[in-house]
């Protein structure tokens, strides 16, 4: 009886964390697209501030969106390595989307409405919204649940010779 449960806890866990890879692959394939449409956009209009700016992102989004693709069939085929580097790739991303919102609370009120203060606060509450969502893919990685799938997977990369 105990093993069944724990089969079917194990089947649950795997097809949430094949969920969770395609999430990931199809964000991460999504932003790529979108970067590179950008990039291709830019490249045919005269070079502003727009135009830098877009090219400087694209060198920093396009490594991250590869390494989200990686991590995502990393996820998929139950490589011990995928764990780590969705917990490492979605601390980095909830960080970085964070500090958005940090920015919008401790803009100074003077000079403007306080109705407007507010908004503004409630913007960057809404800033908060995508890593409350990679916080909690994070916490569901770090269960000790996920971490015996990870670890009893035997479908570890091999090297070919």
């Amino acid at each position: 009886m105990d093993f069944n449960a724990q089969l079917n806890v194990q089947t649950d866990c795997s097809q949430e964390i094949t969920h969770v890879g395609r999430q990931v692959i199809a964000a991460s394939l999504l932003m790529l697209l979108m970067t590179l449409l950008a990039f291709a956009q830019v490249g045919n209009l005269p070079m502003g501030e727009i135009g830098h700016f877009i090219h400087d992102a694209a060198l920093f989004i396009i490594p991250l969106s590869v390494w989200g693709v990686a991590t995502g069939v990393g996820l998929m085929r139950a490589w011990r390595w995928g764990r780590i580097s969705m917990l490492v790739f979605g601390g980095l991303l909830a960080l970085s989307c964070s500090v958005p919102a940090v920015g919008f609370w401790l803009v100074p009120g003077r000079g403007i409405e306080s109705w407007e203060a507010l908004g503004l606060r409630v913007v960057g509450l809404l800033f908060l919204i995508p890593p409350a969502l990679v916080v909690r893919w994070c916490a569901y990685f770090i269960r000790r649940d996920v971490k015996d799938y990870f670890q009893k997977s035997s479908k570890a990369p091999t090297a070919s010779a």
